[in-house]
């Protein structure tokens, strides 16, 4: 049983295990701070992707966007906790289901007709 008077059994018995990378602590924090650069740059981009996408709904659909808008806005201003909330979400989510049904109906149908010419 390794006790506080045994240092050199506990210095090494607290590395086992870890990892040796890296030589020193300034090994170490240059890669912390090469990760935390390149989590930067990922982020940074994904942020970038994420403003392209909304600029270019924003320009094809924007009484569909400002409608997405208001409903963030609704729900983030704590809108949810409305009763006339639950209703309103519960029909917009039938409508929602209908639609990706039949959407998703009419693509089978068109994937079925190609089949079919194609054979």
């Amino acid at each position: 049983m390794s006790t506080m008077g045994d240092a050199g059994n506990g210095a090494a018995n607290a590395n086992e295990g870890q990892p040796h990378d890296f030589d020193t602590l300034g090994d170490y924090g240059r890669q912390v701070h090469h990760d935390a650069a390149a989590l930067a740059a990922t982020v940074r981009d994904a942020t970038n992707a994420v403003e392209r996408y909304l600029t270019a709904q924003v320009e094809q659909r924007p009484f569909s966007t400002l409608g997405v808008a208001a409903g963030l806005g609704y729900v983030l201003g704590g809108g949810l906790s409305s009763r006339l909330t639950v209703v309103l979400l519960g029909a917009a989510t039938r409508v929602a289901t209908a639609l990706v049904a039949r959407e998703l109906g009419a693509r089978m149908m068109r994937s079925g007709a190609s089949h079919n010419e194609t054979s």
